[in-house]
C-alpha cells in the first residue's frame, strides 16, 4: 500500500473530523473532485475506499432524486474508479446547498476556524492529494482540477500557516511542499497523526544513517591520510638505513623508526603511547628523519 493510500485511509478512519464538520469536509471533497459544476459533478480516484466515501457522502449531503454511478476502470496496471452524479437536478441542488453555506466564497472564518479548515483540506486531500514515500523523497502535493480551486486551497493553507510552493503540470497548478516539517504538520492538521509520526521517524533514521556515513567517510579519510604519511616516512627511513640498517640512524631515532616500519597503519598518538612520548614528540622525530633523508638526497 502506498503512502498516499495509507494517509487517505487514516483520514477515512478519522470519524470525528468528518462528522463534526461534515459540510466543510464534504465541500472539500466535491470542490476538488474531477468536475464540479452544473454540467458534471464527479470524482476520479485509484482508491476504492475514497470512491465509496465520495458516493456515500453525496447521498447524505442533500436529498437526491436521481442516481450516483460508480464505475471501475483500468489505468495502466492500477484500477481506477469514477463516481458521478447522474441527475442535473441533483447537481444543481448540491451547488445551491454549498452556495448558500458560503455565499461570500470560501474563507477561513466561514469554514469555522482551524477545525473547519482542517476538515475542508482533508476532503481536498482525499480528492486530489498525494504523498511520496519519504524514504525516497519528501513530497506532499495537491493537484486541484481547476486554477480557481488551486487559489482557494492556497489561501486556506496560508491562513493556517502552510506555505506551499506551486508548479504547472499538464495544465494544472500543483501545490506542493518538500519540507519534511511542513509535511508532518500538515498531515497532523488534516487528521493523519500516525502518518505524520511515520514521516518523522523516517527522517530521524535517514539523519542517523547520514551521520554514520559522514563519520565513516571521515574515518576513512583519516586512515588514508595516516597511511599516506606513513608510506612517506617509511621511504625516508629506508633511504637512511641503506645497507647499514637502523644503525645508520641517530640513536634517538632508531626505536621510533623500527616501530614505524613494524606498524605502518599506526597513528602518531598510537606510536607515542607505545614509546612513552607525546604526539608532538613523535611528530618532531619523524620530521627530523624526513630532514635527514632530504639532506642525504641532496648530497652529490
Amino acid at each position: 500500500m502506498s503512502y498516499t493510500q495509507r494517509a487517505k485511509g487514516e483520514i477515512l478512519e478519522n470519524r470525528a473530523l468528518r462528522t463534526r464538520f461534515k459540510n466543510q469536509h464534504g465541500y472539500g471533497l466535491l470542490l476538488f473532485g474531477r468536475t464540479y459544476g452544473v454540467g458534471s459533478i464527479s470524482l476520479a480516484t485509484q482508491q476504492r475506499e475514497v470512491a465509496r466515501h465520495y458516493a456515500a457522502f453525496l447521498t447524505r449531503a442533500v436529498p437526491l432524486t436521481g442516481t450516483v454511478t460508480t464505475r471501475e476502470e483500468t489505468a495502466g496496471r492500477q484500477p481506477a474508479y469514477r463516481v458521478r452524479v447522474d441527475s442535473a437536478a441533483d447537481r444543481r441542488s448540491l451547488l445551491n446547498h454549498y452556495a448558500m453555506l458560503y455565499p461570500e466564497g470560501i474563507t477561513y472564518e466561514l469554514l469555522g476556524g482551524d477545525e473547519g479548515a482542517a476538515a475542508f483540506v482533508s476532503g481536498a486531500f482525499l480528492s486530489c492529494g498525494s504523498l511520496a514515500d519519504p524514504e525516497k523523497k519528501y513530497h506532499l502535493e495537491f493537484a486541484p482540477p481547476r486554477p480557481e480551486t488551486a487559489e482557494v486551497l492556497a489561501g486556506i493553507l496560508g491562513e493556517v500557516g502552510f506555505l506551499p510552493k506551486t508548479a504547472a503540470r499538464r495544465g494544472r497548478t500543483i501545490l506542493y511542499t518538500h519540507d519534511s516539517g511542513q509535511m508532518e504538520d500538515l498531515l497532523t492538521f488534516i487528521g493523519c497523526p500516525l502518518m505524520s509520526l511515520e514521516v518523522m521517524n523516517v527522517k530521524i533514521l535517514k539523519e542517523r544513517r547520514n551521520a554514520a556515513n559522514r563519520a565513516a567517510n571521515c574515518d576513512n579519510a583519516n586512515i588514508d591520510k595516516v597511511v599516506g604519511a606513513a608510506e612517506s616516512q617509511i621511504r625516508d627511513i629506508r633511504a637512511l638505513m641503506g645497507d647499514q640498517g637502523l644503525t645508520a640512524l641517530p640513536e634517538e631515532l632508531r626505536e621510533l623508526a623500527a616501530l614505524r616500519l613494524e606498524s605502518p597503519e599506526a597513528s602518531l598518538r598510537e606510536l607515542g603511547a607505545r614509546l612513552g612520548l607525546s604526539r608532538s614528540g613523535v611528530n618532531h622525530r619523524l620530521k627530523r628523519i624526513s630532514e635527514l633523508a632530504e639532506e642525504r638526497n641532496q648530497k652529490p
